[in-house]
Formats: structure tokens, C-alpha cells, sequence
């Protein structure tokens, strides 16, 4: 038994020590977007709590030594509580149990609604962050949507939209986030539209799955842009509709087409797919012909850079790691709640993302320009 509480006290303070360092991370984007000046990196220091001391924590700095966590005071070496509020309820942990874990953590009881009112800062953040401006040009704009349960009058399930890119350089950027109401062509036309308004005029490709009428909302927008159906929901929504026994073996097919070298290669195997399975599941292998245009759209792309465009997977992958937080919540509380850990989560991740190229991108770099160039004269 002491081992055991040994190790879930290591796990507590583990998990304390991620609170805590992804919350002054947030901090110092908001200082550094409310006064000029640039980040420096971290420094490490230890910090005393109720489940014992915590070390190597990264505390975040700017270059001109003007920022300072308010989670603690300088040179103090044990920890204040209001901000680690803020860091809990990012990780999805709902008020009341936030409650809990401070009594647990730090012997003192803190209501919902005390927590409720330290959390109403996080709004005025998401503000800037959904009204911030946006570069001119991206290589691809990934759409997708991901779906909770909100309470209002009643528990729902809604949507929440995101909007991923690659910018021009090379690197991911969380673009924005969309509660609605429904997931239609028309909540994908807001989006669209509100990246035109914060400053987007040259994109190059979007990659979505099978929204219908979506290439269309597009269009009118970005007239010059293409259009990529995520290869991988294509594949699902196939699969859905065979036989267990041969889902195996279509996977394959299906991956082998996708992953061809050239165009005509991918189109030599889709025959033979065609060949193969089409008596036994006609409509399905129709209505994956009727497709293949946008299906087969990122073999215009540079082949350095093609297995990063063909497929949703890098947006459904954050959409999974949201899930993951929000899951341990029966279902939000209200839309500012949703806004808040959505937000803080997708703050936490555009920082890991912001020196993270696309793979394959310097070797195609010059093919990019050309394609700007050639696209937007």
C-alpha cells in the first residue's frame, strides 16, 4: 500500500507540474500580446506543495525580463492556487471536481462559483484570439469538426468547428475555432468567410471530409483554391458499407491506391480495385468513382509534402487530444465553458506547433513559391 501512494503521489505531482507549466505558457502569450517583446525561453526552479516538492519546473521568461507568473511570487518557493485553477479546468476538469483537487492538493476549499469567476478571465482571451489577424497566404487549410455534449435548456450534442493551417513557411497554426449549432455547408461557409475577414486572400488547398456542397461554399470565397476530400473518411465511409470479412482487404486496396507515386498509378489501381470488388459492392465502389477527382487532388502537390495533404488526420488528431480533455466532463456547463477549454487547449498546442514544419517542406520549398506565384500573380 505505501508503494502504491507513492506512485500516485508521483503521478499528482506529474500532473500538477503539466498543469502548471502549460498555464504560464498562456500567460506569457497574453503579456507578450498586450506589451511588445519576444520569448526567451524557460528557467527551471523547484516548488513546494501538499503532495511534496516539485522540480524542474519550466517557467517561462521573455527577453526583456518583464514577464512574471502570477501562479507565484518571485523568489517564493511555495505555490499560490488561483491560477492552477485555470491550468485544471484547461485539462477538462469541471469546477466542482477543480474544488476537490485543490482541497486534496493544498488543504483549502474553493466553491464553483469562486473558480467560475477566476476562469471568466480566460474569455477576454479568446476574444483576441478568435478576432487576431491572419497571414495572406497558406499551402493548406484543413477543416473538420468535433462534436460534445453542451448543456443549454437541455444536454446536446454540437459541434465545434476547427480550422487548421499551413502557413507559407512551413509551419502549423491552429486557425480558429466554431460552436454551432449543426455541422452543414452553411456553418462551413462562416468559417470560410470569418479566415477571409481576419486577412486570408491566397490559399492553395483545402483538405475536409465529405460535407456536401462544400467545394462549392469554397469557391465562392477562394475562387482559386482546390479542394482535397480526406482520403482516410473516404475510406471509412467505404468500409461501412462491406462486409466485415473483406474490410481487411479493402484497407489495403484502398491504402495502396492512396499511397501511389503518381496520379496514373493511383488510377491503375483504383480500376483494378474497381475490377476486383465492384460486383459485390456496387454502389459503394460508384459512389468512390464519383469522387475521385477530389480525391485524387494532392497529386498536384509536390511529392515531398503529398502524405501530409491527402488526409484530415493532422486536425482529427488535436480534435482527438480536445476530446480526451473535455471526455471527463458528464457535459459542459454552458458555450463560455466550451470556449474556455477549447481555447486554452488550442493556446497550449499552437505554442508546440510554432517551429514545427510540415515534413518534406525544404525539400519543395521553391515548388511552393512557384505555385503562389503561378496561382496569385
Amino acid at each position: 500500500m505505501e508503494d502504491m501512494d507513492k506512485i500516485v503521489t508521483e503521478v499528482a505531482r506529474k500532473a500538477v507540474k503539466e498543469f502548471l507549466e502549460n498555464l504560464m505558457n498562456t500567460e506569457r502569450d497574453v503579456f507578450l500580446s498586450e506589451n511588445e517583446g519576444q520569448k526567451n525561453g524557460y528557467y527551471s526552479r523547484s516548488m513546494k506543495t501538499r503532495i511534496g516538492e516539485i522540480k524542474d519546473l519550466n517557467v517561462p521568461r521573455d527577453r526583456e525580463g518583464s514577464f512574471q507568473t502570477a501562479v507565484f511570487e518571485p523568489y517564493s518557493r511555495s505555490i499560490g492556487i488561483d491560477e492552477l485553477i485555470l491550468a485544471l479546468y484547461s485539462k477538462g476538469i469541471s469546477t466542482r471536481n477543480s474544488a476537490e483537487i485543490m482541497q486534496t492538493i493544498f488543504q483549502n476549499r474553493y466553491s464553483k462559483s469562486t473558480i467560475s469567476a477566476i476562469t471568466e478571465a480566460t474569455l477576454e482571451e479568446v476574444k483576441r484570439f478568435q478576432e487576431r489577424s491572419l497571414d495572406r497566404r497558406y499551402i493548406a487549410i484543413f477543416l473538420d469538426g468535433l462534436f460534445f455534449f453542451l448543456r443549454r435548456d437541455t444536454v446536446e450534442k454540437e459541434p465545434v468547428i476547427f480550422a487548421m493551417g499551413i502557413k507559407e513557411t512551413g509551419e502549423y497554426e491552429i486557425l480558429g475555432f466554431y460552436l454551432s449549432a449543426k455541422e452543414t455547408h452553411n456553418t462551413y461557409f462562416t468559417v470560410i468567410q470569418d479566415l477571409y475577414n481576419r486577412g486570408i486572400r491566397e490559399p492553395l488547398l483545402f483538405i475536409a471530409d465529405g460535407i456536401p456542397e462544400l467545394d462549392e461554399e469554397i469557391r465562392k470565397v477562394f475562387p482559386r483554391a482546390d479542394f482535397q476530400l480526406c482520403t482516410i473518411h473516404a475510406s471509412r465511409n467505404l468500409e461501412s458499407d462491406v462486409r466485415e470479412s473483406d474490410k481487411n482487404e479493402i484497407d489495403r486496396d484502398l491504402k495502396a491506391m492512396f499511397t501511389s507515386d503518381t496520379k496514373d498509378s493511383a488510377i491503375n489501381k483504383f480500376n483494378q480495385f474497381k475490377d476486383k470488388w465492384s460486383s459485390k459492392y456496387p454502389k459503394p465502389v460508384y459512389n468512390l468513382e464519383k469522387k475521385l477527382g477530389y480525391l485524387f487532388t494532392y497529386y498536384q502537390y509536390p511529392d515531398s509534402i503529398r502524405r501530409s495533404l491527402h488526409s484530415s488526420n493532422i486536425i482529427e488528431r488535436m480534435n482527438k487530444e480536445i476530446r480526451r480533455r473535455i471526455k471527463v466532463i458528464d457535459s459542459l456547463p454552458s458555450e463560455s465553458a466550451a470556449m474556455k477549454i477549447i481555447y486554452l487547449r488550442v493556446a497550449e498546442m499552437n505554442e508546440k506547433w510554432s517551429n514545427r514544419v510540415i515534413k518534406g517542406y525544404y525539400k519543395c520549398k521553391d515548388q511552393i513559391t512557384d505555385m503562389f506565384r503561378e496561382r496569385y500573380p
